[in-house]
């Protein structure tokens, strides 16, 4: 049993070595890497509301009056629980998968391997669009992310909550990366939109490599996504799946020159605009990452 012990750290030696280029991340990479992501997720995010606020006063405008008298009493109780089941749907957290006991190892004749938890991070980043919008994220080494966001009942608003855990990978030489994990997630989203008032929900579970220089720049992206929605119909609308699994797999070329951030993410996404003349919505997913595997295939290069 000792010698069994001994040979997995050699193992797990070698398989740091290579993950990590012989080299130790830099102090204070991993902060660099978090501020690049709020960055891009804030831009994208801003952009995004600009043209969502430029169509909802489009949309509005087109549709005219209202076909649902919302002030009408005969309409209330109907009206009140729809909004309670808003109210009982935006409390909702959704539970994580047990995280199974996994093992890393490396494999000869490839540089290759499995990473388990802890992984080397794992962030959250709200995004308020406009408004009182409600969200909440977490994340942990461990290999659990969970985001959710439910709209206001007053006001036109939205945000966004994403979270992400995975490893770090600097290659020596150039070459291919491919990176792949088989996580346990759910979701689940709803709308609902009163005379076809502008509603929004939308959010995905991805596996995603970022590469980084020195300065915190993203210079390379790859991705793919497990499942995703993007929900924008009138009256109410919604979807759920509890406990899926599925085996995605992303490659995209590599070099030195780079930190590459191997991860998987949650995302959830709403806008509504208020209750009871408008819309709800909410979005949440969570996802359990028992293990993250990576292969690296250096390319060969040539002497002049």
């Amino acid at each position: 049993m000792a010698k069994k012990s001994r040979a997995t750290k050699r193992d797990l030696t070698a398989l740091e070595f290579f993950r990590l280029g012989g080299t130790k991340i830099p102090a204070g990479f991993a902060s660099k890497a978090a501020e690049a992501t709020k960055a891009m997720r804030r831009q994208q995010s801003g952009e995004g509301a600009g043209i969502r606020t430029r169509g909802a006063k489009l949309f509005a405008r087109l549709k005219g009056e209202s076909a649902v008298a919302v002030n009408d009493p005969a309409n209330k109780e109907t009206l009140d629980r729809i909004l309670s089941l808003h109210r009982k749907l935006a409390a909702k957290k959704l539970r994580f998968a047990r995280l199974p006991v996994g093992v890393g190892g490396f494999f000869p004749g490839r540089i290759s391997g499995t990473i388990v938890p802890p992984f080397d991070f794992a962030d959250t980043i709200p995004t308020v669009i406009q408004g009182n919008t409600e969200l909440s994220a977490s994340a942990n080494v461990n290999g659990q992310i969970a985001a959710s966001a439910a709209t206001a009942e007053t006001g036109f608003n939205g945000g966004s909550e994403y979270a992400k855990v995975g490893f770090f990978f600097h290659p020596l030489t150039i070459g291919t990366l491919t990176v792949s994990a088989s996580p346990t997630y759910s979701f689940e989203w709803s709308t609902n939109s009163v005379n076809n008032a502008f509603v929004t929900s939308s959010g995905e579970i991805g596996l995603t490599v970022y590469g980084m220089d020195d300065f915190g720049q993203i210079l390379s992206t790859a991705g793919s996504n497990y499942t995703s929605w993007q929900q924008m119909m009138p009256g109410i609308q919604f979807d759920f799946g509890f406990n899926l699994q599925n085996s995605m797999s992303v490659s995209l070329p590599v070099g030195p020159a780079q930190i590459y951030l191997c991860f998987v993410e949650v995302d959830a996404h709403v806008v509504g605009s208020g209750w009871p003349k408008g819309s709800l919505a909410t979005a949440m997913a969570s996802a359990t990452v028992p293990s993250m595997s990576f292969e690296f295939n250096a390319q060969e290069v040539l002497e002049p």
